[in-house]
């Protein structure tokens, strides 16, 4: 999947409620505003906004080298995450820019 990525970023620490130690990241992208009507909610908007994904936290160090914002493409895979199936971004196939060399 192809996307164009605003950046990423890990969190950790420890929760209030339970006292357990947690870590998670994310990707943030730029996804387009979608429209919805239903009797008791709507959105209506034009152009993009800022979409949150679930990134692999161990990937994280992959996207260091890109210049954000940036079109990348995403590596996915569906893991069982808080009792739900959902797809996860594991890294990305773009390789990162290389950084010229001067002779100086």
């Amino acid at each position: 999947m192809k996307i164009q990525v605003l950046g990423v970023k890990r969190m950790s620490g420890q929760a209030k409620a339970s006292g357990n130690q947690f870590e998670m990241a994310s990707l943030l992208a730029i996804v387009p505003i979608e429209n919805v009507s239903t009797a008791k909610f709507s959105i209506e908007g034009y152009g993009y906004e800022t979409g949150e994904m679930l990134l692999d936290p161990e990937c994280l160090e992959q996207f260091k080298a890109f210049k954000y914002p940036c079109a990348l493409e995403l590596d996915m895979e569906l893991v069982n995450y808080r009792g739900k199936i959902s797809q996860v971004v594991t890294g990305t196939s773009t390789p990162a820019p290389v950084k010229s060399v001067s002779n100086g």
